[in-house]
C-alpha cells in the first residue's frame, strides 16, 4: 500500500485526463457497438445515480463505513472502463462492489450475508447461488489488476477546515461533504486528485451556502464525523431543483482568478455546453465577490495554492452539469431499461 496518493496505484494507473477518458470509452463503445446500440442505456450520470441508490439500499440493511459506498462507486467507475454496462448484471455487480469495498475499508461482511441481503432487496435479478458473487468478485479484482486501495477527498476537506485563512464554518463543511459524495456520480474520481475534488466541493459550498440556508437544505457534520471521516451517513446535496440556477455565478468567480480567462480548448467548450445555460452577470458577480470577505479569502487561497485553476473550472462545470442532469433523473425508467436488458441477455439468473 502506498504511503500517500502521489505514489499510489490510483494516481499512476487510474487517473486520466478528460481527453484520455473519452478515448478509452470511445474504444470500448466501438468494440461493443452492437450490444450498446441494441440495448441503449441512459446518461452515464443517471446510471451512476441508479447504482449509488442500489448501494445505499443494500447498505441500509448492513452496518458499513461511509467510505465503503465511495470506494464501491470508484470500483464501478474502473470496471466500466473495460466492460460495458450492458454486459453485466448491474445488481450483482453492485452487491459485489459493496462486498469487496467493505473488506478494503476494514468493515467486512460475510459473503453469504451480503448475498442474502442483496437477494432480498432485488429477488428478480440476484442469483441464489452465493458462488456467483464470489465469481463476480474475482472478475472485479482482475479488471482492476488487484489495485484496490482508493484515496478519497474527505481527509483533504478536513485539512481545509483546519486552514485558518479559509475560516470554513461547519455549515460550509457539511455542504462540501455532500458535494464530495455526489462527485462519485461524475468522472471526477477518474480525472481529479482527491485534494482537487475537495477544493472544488469547498468552493461550491462557499458559493452556494446563502441559497442553501434559504432553502433549508443544510446538513451540518456531527463532531464524530469531523473527528473520524469513516463514520457518518453517505449524504447527498438535497434541494437539487434550485441548485443549477444558484451556481450560475460560480464559473465567473473561478475565471476571475484564472490568467487564461474563459476556456478556449475544445474539451472545455464541450463541458461548458453541458452546464446550465442561464445568464451570467459578470459585473454583479465581481461586485458580490469584492463585498464578501469569505469569497475574498477563498479566491486568495485558490490563487496562492498553485492548483490547476483550469482543471478546477472543468471539475466545477462537471458538478454543475450533474445537478442539472439530476433534475431529469427517473429511477423507474432506468429500472425498466436495465431489467429488459438483463432478461433479454440472460443475465438475470
Amino acid at each position: 500500500m502506498a504511503a500517500n496518493y502521489w505514489t499510489s496505484t490510483q494516481r499512476r494507473y487510474w487517473t486520466f485526463t478528460p481527453e484520455k477518458l473519452v478515448d478509452i470509452r470511445d474504444d470500448l463503445e466501438k468494440q461493443h457497438a452492437k450490444v450498446i446500440e441494441q440495448y441503449p442505456y441512459p446518461d452515464r450520470r443517471h446510471m451512476m445515480i441508479f447504482l449509488r441508490d442500489r448501494l445505499l439500499q443494500l447498505a441500509k440493511r448492513l452496518q458499513f463505513r461511509q467510505q465503503c459506498v465511495a470506494t464501491a462507486l470508484v470500483y464501478l467507475h474502473r470496471y466500466f472502463l473495460t466492460t460495458p454496462m450492458q454486459n453485466v448484471n448491474l445488481y450483482l455487480l453492485a452487491a459485489t462492489a459493496f462486498y469487496l469495498a467493505s473488506k478494503t475499508e476494514e468493515s467486512p461482511h460475510h459473503i453469504r450475508l451480503v448475498a442474502a441481503e442483496a437477494r432480498q432487496s432485488w429477488p428478480e435479478f440476484m442469483p441464489g447461488d452465493v458462488a456467483r458473487l464470489g465469481e463476480m468478485e474475482f472478475c472485479l479484482i482482475s479488471e482492476m489488476r488487484s489495485q484496490l486501495i482508493v484515496w478519497h477527498p474527505y481527509r483533504s476537506l478536513i485539512a481545509l477546515k483546519e486552514n485558518q485563512d479559509l475560516k470554513l464554518s461547519n455549515d460550509e463543511l457539511g455542504l462540501a461533504w455532500s458535494i464530495i459524495n455526489d462527485s462519485f456520480m461524475t468522472d471526477l474520481p477518474l480525472t481529479c486528485p482527491p485534494h482537487l475534488t475537495a477544493i472544488i466541493a469547498m468552493f461550491l459550498a462557499v458559493v452556494f451556502l446563502p441559497t442553501a440556508k434559504a432553502a433549508g437544505t443544510l446538513r451540518p457534520l456531527s463532531h464524530d464525523t469531523l473527528t473520524n471521516p469513516d463514520n457518518g451517513p453517505f449524504s447527498s446535496l438535497v434541494g437539487r431543483q434550485n441548485i443549477s440556477g444558484s451556481f450560475s455565478s460560480v464559473l465567473g468567480n473561478l475565471q476571475m482568478s484564472s490568467h487564461g480567462g474563459p476556456q478556449s480548448n475544445g474539451k472545455a467548450q464541450m463541458q461548458s455546453n453541458d452546464a446550465p445555460s442561464q445568464p451570467f452577470d459578470r459585473e454583479k458577480t465581481i461586485a458580490a465577490a469584492k463585498e464578501s470577505e469569505k469569497m475574498q479569502n477563498t479566491m486568495k487561497f485558490l490563487v496562492d495554492s498553485g492548483i490547476d485553476i483550469e482543471r478546477m473550472i472543468e471539475g466545477t462545470q462537471e458538478m454543475i452539469s450533474l445537478y442539472d442532469a439530476w433534475e431529469q433523473y427517473n429511477e423507474k425508467s432506468i429500472k425498466d431499461v436495465v431489467g429488459r436488458c438483463l432478461k433479454s441477455r440472460g443475465l438475470d439468473g
